[in-house]
């Protein structure tokens, strides 16, 4: 699967703005997280951190600059804002637009439904045409857009900024499970092999020696069976080659 996932404003726009919080650096912090955890699942680009999608749909740039009709998800990250209220314990919540055109919405609602699990008011899905998602339905390119929650609402915020990873994961997870994607199985190579060996060998040579052993390599050593390296060392926990055996052996007459 092909996935595009967009981070809402930017390019000179904040979006939402409420204390600390900024929603164009919010979305650009949840989008590159989420292509994190999706590398390896399917191929995930991001739109370009630097630009702001809604202006490049109104000045004709959007598809310049990605063309919508290369993938078959589109995801729009924005942060929702409302007349801000105190902090009473109540969260406002998460919710989820696709156009008013879309058929399929399982997946959209499972990725609101695992957000607002993580300690969320659930709102809903919602159907607007938003230029950017709208833009991609046109396209024939299945799309949403998510409001992870509200910025200014103090409590939505605190479940958001506390539990940021859960947040991230359950959206991803919910992508995972609705489009039924696999990790990719990346072969190794013959030297990230080596390497692994190298590493596996030395750290087992550095492992001190039983105890059950302590007569019979008190032996080995009086009778010059076993030498060691060039600075002493015995390594016993190493593994022996044939030329290093018989060595020992020929010793051993």
């Amino acid at each position: 699967m092909k996935l595009l996932l967009i981070a809402g404003h930017g390019a000179g726009d904040p979006g939402a703005v409420s204390g600390v919080f900024q929603e164009a650096v919010e979305t650009r912090r949840v989008v590159g997280a989420l292509v994190r955890l999706l590398k390896g699942y399917c191929e995930v680009t991001q739109y370009p951190p630097a630009r702001n999608a809604f202006s490049d749909f109104r000045t004709g740039q959007l598809n310049k600059q990605v063309p919508l009709s290369d993938f078959d998800f589109v995801l729009e990250i924005h942060f929702n804002a409302s007349a801000a209220g105190p902090k009473d314990g109540k969260t406002k919540g998460v919710e989820i637009f696709v156009p008013t055109g879309a058929a399929e919405t399982a997946a959209e609602e499972q990725i609101c439904r695992a957000v607002a699990a993580v300690g969320l008011t659930n709102r809903g899905l919602k159907r607007y045409n938003w230029a950017v998602i709208n833009a991609a339905h046109r396209a024939g390119v299945r799309s949403a857009l998510l409001e992870v929650c509200f910025i200014d609402d103090p409590d939505d915020m605190l479940m958001y900024t506390t539990k940021f990873d859960a947040v991230i994961q359950a959206i991803a997870n919910a992508i995972i499970t609705q489009f039924s994607l696999k990790k990719e199985e990346k072969p190794v190579t013959y030297e990230e092999f080596a390497a692994f060996m190298d590493r596996y060998l030395t750290n087992r040579a550095k492992l001190a020696p039983s105890a059950w052993s302590n007569e019979a390599r008190a032996w080995a050593e009086k009778a010059n069976i076993v030498q060691g390296s060039s600075d002493g060392e015995k390594k016993y926990q190493s593994f022996v080659t044939r030329e290093e055996l018989v060595q020992m052996l020929f010793r051993s007459k």
